[in-house]
């Protein structure tokens, strides 16, 4: 974090221009302040049908539900069970999006009369889609109609063996595939009706819809058919809860959904969700707190356990019920928490533990008997820690089970193909996947997945992007309130992120049990502004009062004792843009410093060229005795580059005049007179220690120092 602050090498600020004229225009045609007409811009939206379609949803803009495929035939079939009095399951998954997807449907074909049960399967014993255990059960009931929802669209090998076990007692069933995923072409099922936007032939306009989107669309057009006019919006908050959940794009349709269902939820909430929110002490609801708070308790049925509990809990009518269900899950939910850091630990410990992963673009790690509900969201610590792709290994015996998650710009889909003779199976999208495998070959698949990556065009270096470098008299309370109109915010339309300049710091002060988190005092221009840096406490040292930053944030609302307050929500910090160019140069400089006779021209150039001044790569005698007697002080210890630099800057408050390449090449000197032992350890790590001797040692005899020495006095000429 120290090293990025000082030369900005982890992650790259990424800011578009934008088209200053066009927000100019938006802000006087609909009386929007500066910085939302230029986030509006960066999304893409201009007209102003546009910009009041996004600004304000509206359940009047959700699509026909019969544009989606078969959907007439399957409204018909379902209409048609309950005429006969027929028995129908609904076979879901056990995932927030899946168990959402089955109470959608379970309640309203209950409302509607039909005799419908339902099956999850269980993660761990079966896994995603019909499993073999599944086929078995539906085979053996006495089921007339089957309908799937958040899967079921390459189950055609299972669907088959279902319907061949019916036809041996001479029963049929139909099948209704409703899904979200990519279809395989010949893996879809032969069904009654598959309902899909992402099919072939679908002229749906919206293609991200979830698995509890659809069966929302399935309950529109079911009121549609018959005649029961918006009750479909009963069910829209648990539609809301699995959209979030399933990470799919809040745009278009999905943003309708979400919204329409936040605003349910703070008038007439669905039981279960009202008793999931007063047991993790919820007072109010926006789609962060969805994602971060209801799904994941409702993701801890199926991952810690069964997932039929977070069904019941969201078709339960029965306050005791619910509240032991509420209970039930957050308790799990904590359980899930503490596995799930553990094995985090132990991952992390394995990684740094072993010098060949600094050096992999790809992190594969295995433990034995790791939860395999937790494994997929250690996966995801780990890329957030790494910034790299990653695998988790669950080994049980002579088989392994794992979760993948990437980075943007690498597509683990592609590399888990390149490495599919390895796999007993696998699947997953380009961000996400899962695999099963054979334990004995997980060294040739850690080899080879690297060698996939090694031969891609992969990037190690994050991507901040940025929508606007704000001005300060652009950031207020007004524009506050405005972005936020924004919302519900999630994949596909994140908060806004803002960048800006030279913001002088008043005051600072770590917060959190442990100083984790880090508030500012901030000015800019005559504006004043308080600043929270979550998770940031150990930058506090490189923050210096009355010095200047440059930092990218989002702006938020914070109210307290009934007053709103603007706080900027600081995403990334880093010193001002022209000491970062310094830093870099000497950073250069730095790794030449054992060979810069070689490198004459190159150092000769950049101060030439006035880059840095001569002074900045000259040592004087003051230099070298401020550093020795700052190491005597300090005694045997190891820096790091970010330490180097933050000392350079501390030096540099008294008399002498220090920056990280002639603190590094001090030491180098001081090495060279056998005053101190001074050694690169790793990349980026350098020990040094005192050594005890009474020679007197002449600067001389160092030949670094007499190499700057001519190389000053060459530039002076």
């Amino acid at each position: 974090m120290w090293e990025d602050f000082y030369i900005g090498n982890k992650a790259f600020w990424n800011t578009g221009s934008i088209e200053k004229k066009a927000a100019d225009e938006i802000s006087r045609r609909l009386g929007l302040p500066s910085l939302l007409s230029k986030v509006l811009i960066k999304r893409g939206l201009y007209n102003t049908e546009q910009i009041i379609a996004f600004l304000k949803p509206a359940a009047k803009n959700l699509n026909d539900p019969f544009l989606l495929p078969d959907m007439d035939k399957a409204i018909t079939r379902i209409i048609e069970s309950r005429d006969k009095c027929e028995k129908v399951i609904i076979y879901g998954d056990y995932d927030a999006d899946g168990v959402t997807a089955t109470s959608i449907l379970l309640s309203f074909l209950k409302s509607i009369g039909i005799d419908v049960s339902y099956y999850i399967p269980d993660r761990v014993d079966e896994g995603y889609g019909i499993s073999e255990t599944a086929a078995d059960y539906i085979s053996n009931g006495s089921f007339d109609l089957m309908l799937t929802v958040d899967c079921g669209i390459s189950a055609k090998e299972k669907i088959d063996c279902i319907v061949n076990e019916l036809a041996k007692k001479n029963r049929k069933m139909d099948f209704i595939i409703t899904d979200h995923h990519l279809p395989v072409t010949n893996s879809i099922p032969e069904a009654h009706a598959v309902v899909n936007p992402n099919l072939e032939n679908s002229r749906y306009p919206f293609k991200h819809l979830c698995g509890a989107g659809i069966s929302f669309k399935i309950v529109q057009a079911l009121c549609k058919k018959l005649n029961m006019g918006d009750k479909y919006f009963d069910y829209v908050d648990l539609a809301a809860v699995g959209t979030v959940a399933d990470i799919v794009s809040l745009t278009e349709e999905n943003r309708i959904i979400v919204w329409a269902g936040i605003e349910k939820i703070k008038r007439c909430p669905n039981p279960g969700i009202l008793a999931l929110m007063n047991v993790a002490g919820m007072k109010d609801v926006d789609s962060r707190k969805l994602s971060f708070i209801i799904a994941p308790r409702l993701n801890a049925a199926g991952r810690m356990g069964d997932a039929s509990r977070a069904v019941r809990l969201l078709t339960e009518k029965d306050e005791r019920l619910l509240e032991e269900l509420a209970i039930d899950l957050h308790t799990e939910n904590i359980t899930r928490q503490k596995i799930q850091e553990e094995i985090y630990q132990k991952a992390v410990q394995k990684i740094e533990s072993d010098s060949k992963y600094s050096a992999e673009k790809v992190l594969v790690v295995q433990g034995e008997d790791w939860h395999h509900g937790v494994i997929g969201i250690v996966a995801s610590m780990l890329v957030e820690r790494y910034y790299k792709p990653c695998f988790v290994l669950s080994v049980s015996g002579d088989i392994a089970k794992g979760s993948a998650r990437s980075i943007d710009g690498f597509n683990i889909y592609s590399a888990m193909e390149y490495c599919g003779d390895l796999f007993i199976k696998y699947g997953g999208h380009k961000q996400a996947g899962g695999i099963t495998m054979r334990t004995g070959d997980i060294n040739e698949f850690r080899r080879r997945i690297n060698l996939y990556a090694d031969g891609s065009d992969l990037s190690m270096v994050q991507a901040i992007n940025i929508d606007v470098e704000a001005e300060p008299d652009e950031i207020n309370l007004e524009a506050a309130k405005a972005i936020m109109a924004l919302a519900p915010f999630g994949e596909g339309n994140q908060p806004p992120v803002f960048s800006i300049k030279n913001m002088t710091v008043l005051n600072k002060r770590r917060v959190g049990e442990y100083g984790e988190h880090l508030t500012l005092g901030l000015c800019s221009k005559g504006f004043k502004f308080k600043a929270i840096c979550f998770g940031m406490g150990e930058l506090e040292p490189c923050i210096r009062l009355y010095k200047d930053i440059d930092l990218v944030f989002s702006i938020g609302i914070d109210k307290f004792m009934k007053k709103a307050e603007l706080r900027l929500f600081v995403k990334a910090i880093r010193t001002t843009e022209n000491i970062l160019k310094r830093n870099r140069i000497f950073a250069k400089a730095a790794e030449k410093v054992d060979s810069l006779d070689n490198n004459c021209d190159w150092i000769y150039n950049v101060i030439n060229n006035q880059k840095v001044n001569c002074d900045d790569i000259s040592l004087s005698r003051e230099d070298l005795k401020s550093l020795y007697r700052f190491l005597c002080k300090s005694g045997q210890r190891t820096f790091t580059d970010g330490q180097l630099f933050n000392l350079a800057e501390e030096l540099s408050r008294s008399k002498i005049k220090m920056n990280y390449f002639k603190l590094l090449a001090g030491m180098i000197v001081l090495d060279q007179l056998g005053i101190i032992g001074f050694s690169c350890l790793t990349k980026g790590e350098y020990g040094v220690r005192i050594i005890e001797s009474t020679q007197k040692a002449s600067l001389e005899d160092s030949a670094l120092y007499s190499y700057l020495l001519s190389l000053r006095q060459a530039v002076d000429e």
